[in-house]
This record gives C-alpha cells, sequence and structure tokens, in this order.
C-alpha cells in the first residue's frame, strides 16, 4: 500500500487567511484562484454528491464563506455549523498550523500501523488489493474531519487539532481507507431494510476496527484506548444506550414496509450534527453522529463473538445479518 500526500493548496489559503487578517484585506481573484486549483476541485466533486454524507457545498457558496465568515451568518446548514469552529482555527493560525508538522514525520512503520488496523478490519483477500491512496489536505469549509472519496483521503487543516497526535492521525487514516475498501463488499442490490442496517456498519465497523471504541455490552477490539472519537459525543450515546439500540431495532422493524427511499430519510435521521436525546430530550450538538455509535455497537458485537468472516457473511443479506445477531443475543 503506499500513501502520499498533497498539501499544495494549504500555504497560499493559509497566507490568504493571514493577510485578511493583519491587513484587513480580502482578495477575492485570488481566493477563486485557490479554490480554483485541483485539489479543492477534488473537494468540491465529493460536495456535489447528493448521496454522500455531509455535502451539498458550492464553490460560489465556498468563495462567500471565506470573504464573510466572520461577519454574516449562513443559510447553508453546513456552512452555518462551519462557522464557529472555523474562526477559532482563523483566530488561532499560527499555533494550529503547528499540527501540520506531525504529517511530515509518517514513517514506514506508521503505515505499517494502518496496514495492520486494515488487515484486521477487511477480508484477508482485500488486504492485497489495497493499492494507492492520495491523503489530500486543504483548509476546508466542510463538517467532517475527514473524508474518502475515489482514491483521496480528505483531511481538514482547520480540524487537525482534534487530532490530537500522529498516533491518533494515523488511526483516523485507517478509518478512512477502511471505508474505501468496505464499500467494495456490499451487495449491489440491497432491500431497504438490509440498507437500513448496512448503513450502520459503514461508520461502525470502522470505529470498531480502526477507533478501537467500546460501548456498553461490546468492548474494545484491541488492548489500549479510544483514537481519534469525540469522548463528549460518546458519552451523549453512552447515557441513552438503551434507549438508542431499542430504537434502532424498532426503525429497521418499520423499514421492512418501507420504500428505500423512505428508508434513506429515516436512516438521515441518525446523521446529523444535533440530536435529541431519546432518555431526557435535550438536545446537543455531536462531532460524531449516532451511526457511528451504534453501528460499532451491533455489527462490532457480531465481529466480537462469531468472528470477522461470518461478520462479512452477515453483510450479504438482511437474513444473515438478523441469523447473526440473534446468535449474538442468545450467546449474551
Amino acid at each position: 500500500m503506499k500513501i502520499s500526500i498533497h498539501k499544495e493548496t494549504v500555504a497560499p489559503m493559509t497566507a490568504w487567511l493571514k493577510n485578511a487578517r493583519e491587513q484587513g484585506t480580502r482578495n477575492e481573484k485570488a481566493l477563486r484562484a485557490i479554490l480554483s486549483m485541483p485539489d479543492y476541485g477534488v473537494e468540491f466533486q465529493r460536495y456535489a454528491e447528493p448521496n454522500l454524507p455531509v455535502c451539498g457545498i458550492g464553490f460560489e457558496e465556498a468563495v462567500d464563506f471565506f470573504l464573510h465568515f466572520d461577519e454574516k451568518d449562513f443559510e447553508n446548514p453546513r456552512l452555518a455549523y462551519k462557522k464557529e469552529s472555523f474562526l477559532a482555527f482563523y483566530n488561532d493560525l499560527d499555533n494550529r498550523l503547528k499540527k501540520m508538522e506531525m504529517l511530515d514525520s509518517i514513517t514506514a512503520e506508521d503505515l505499517g500501523l494502518v496496514e495492520r488496523l486494515l488487515e484486521n478490519g477487511l477480508p484477508d483477500s482485500m488486504v492485497a488489493e489495497m493499492d494507492r491512496f492520495t491523503v489530500l489536505l486543504t483548509v476546508s469549509i466542510g463538517n467532517s474531519m475527514g473524508w474518502p472519496y475515489g482514491e483521496y483521503i480528505h483531511f481538514d487543516v482547520a480540524n487537525l487539532d482534534t487530532l490530537g497526535d500522529k498516533q491518533t492521525f494515523l488511526h483516523v487514516l485507517a478509518h478512512e481507507i477502511h471505508h474505501i475498501m468496505f464499500s467494495q463488499l456490499l451487495p449491489e442490490e440491497m432491500s431497504p431494510r438490509q440498507y437500513f442496517f448496512v448503513n450502520f456498519a459503514f461508520e461502525g465497523l470502522a470505529v470498531h476496527f480502526c477507533n478501537n471504541a467500546a460501548t456498553p455490552g461490546k468492548p474494545a477490539k484491541y488492548p489500549g484506548p479510544t483514537l481519534g472519537m469525540d469522548e463528549n459525543s460518546w458519552q451523549f450515546y453512552r447515557e441513552q444506550h438503551a434507549e438508542l439500540i431499542r430504537k434502532v431495532l424498532a426503525d429497521g422493524e418499520k423499514a421492512r414496509d418501507m420504500t428505500m427511499e423512505q428508508v434513506e430519510k429515516l436512516v438521515s435521521e441518525y446523521e446529523q450534527f444535533t440530536f435529541t436525546s431519546l432518555k431526557t430530550g435535550e438536545t446537543r450538538k455531536v462531532l460524531q453522529y449516532p451511526t457511528y455509535y451504534i453501528g460499532c455497537c451491533l455489527w462490532g458485537r457480531i465481529d466480537l463473538a462469531l468472528g470477522k468472516e461470518r461478520l462479512f457473511e452477515a453483510l450479504g443479506s438482511f437474513d444473515g445479518f438478523l441469523d447473526a445477531w440473534k446468535e449474538v443475543e442468545r450467546a449474551s
């Protein structure tokens, strides 16, 4: 597996931001030239995909955001959500950019850790097929710390401070590559009900195998800490764990009689950056939406109880998932 790092846009964009902060000038022509660089082109392609999470930001909206992020409110909910954290980055630019140093120190041994995590989290036959991935670094206007798209793994320089250290970055990198490979395991056609449960596996298994997260009833995959997950969000879900699991299983029953369009809408309720507690009614901003937690618990338990080959078989049909889940429940 070969990994290259693209960061060509970072220097011109941070220079533009420093000039805006220190000189009070925002050159729109220069900004448009930066946002037209190839790496940003990949980002805007990704945001134009309507069937992917955290998308829906266009080029002109990005221009408007960078020109006015500290002086106006934005109608696009993605940009409205981004504003607070981006201002924190802008006001502490020099310190935040020091996080880039950890990427310059990545070694072949570090990448070996990424490969081992993926070997544990994918069928053996897939690991040998892993080829080349490009880590794409931009000062981003998106809501996600990182996302996979084609051969690219994107990381938002404005959010690098949330990763903590290089070890955490490597586990998050493995998480994003897991997404790319995992998509190849899924059937081309799924019933709405199967799609509902498999959707939780997409994030949940990356969290289980690569971030080493635990939930009530599901210990961590490896010895050691959880890496790259927001503890405040995770604790919020733990507090309503029983209610969350009951709800998702009940919604899975409802999906039996739904169309795919209705199920996609149902799934989207679990993929928001605000969530109302099923236990207390409190609405909170979350950094990782409930799909991560629920999928980690449901599908991670199948892996720990039955092994990864049985786990991947269960992805192939709804009956396969249901049989595996019943077996896990009987054994617990």
